[in-house]
C-alpha cells in the first residue's frame, strides 16, 4: 500500500480467511465421499470430483450404477453441457432437484452440521442459513 516517506508499508491489521471449498456424496447408508479443495469449484473441480468417486464406486462394487440415481443442484457447474455430456458418457442416472430445494437434498444436512460444528469454532457466517 502507499505510504508516507519512512512509514511502513506493511498492513497487519487485516485478517485473512483461508477459502475451503467441500465437495461431498451422501449415500443412502450414510457413506460420505468428499473433496477438500482451496479453488472455486466449477465443471472442471466438479468433473475431476466425479471422476475419482465413481473409480471409487467401481472397485466397491462394479453393479452400483444399477441402483444409483445422483442428485445435483442447479448449479451451474452441475448442469453444464460438458457436464451433462460427462454424466452420458459414464452412464450415470442424474436428477437436477429445483431451485432453492435445500430441504430436500440429504447433503445440505451434512453441510449444515459441518458448518456448525468443529470445523467453524469461531461460527464464523458461512453462506446460506440452514435451520433444523
Amino acid at each position: 500500500m502507499w505510504c508516507k516517506a519512512g512509514g511502513t508499508a506493511t498492513f497487519t491489521a487485516k485478517s485473512i480467511n483461508p477459502r475451503l471449498s467441500l465437495i461431498a456424496a451422501l449415500d443412502t447408508l450414510g457413506n460420505v465421499y468428499y473433496s477438500l479443495t482451496q479453488c472455486n469449484t466449477e465443471s472442471d473441480v466438479m468433473m475431476m470430483f466425479m471422476k475419482y468417486l465413481i473409480r471409487q464406486l467401481d472397485q466397491e462394487n462394479v453393479t452400483w450404477r444399477e441402483k444409483t440415481i445422483f442428485l445435483f443442484d442447479g448449479a451451474a457447474y452441475h448442469t453444464s453441457e460438458e457436464m451433462k455430456e460427462y454424466f452420458r458418457k459414464m452412464e450415470v442416472q442424474v436428477i437436477f432437484s429445483g431451485p432453492y430445494s435445500y430441504s430436500a437434498a440429504p447433503i445440505e444436512h451434512l453441510f449444515a452440521g459441518l458448518k456448525r460444528g468443529e470445523l467453524n469454532p469461531e461460527h464464523q457466517p458461512t453462506g446460506k442459513r440452514y435451520v433444523f
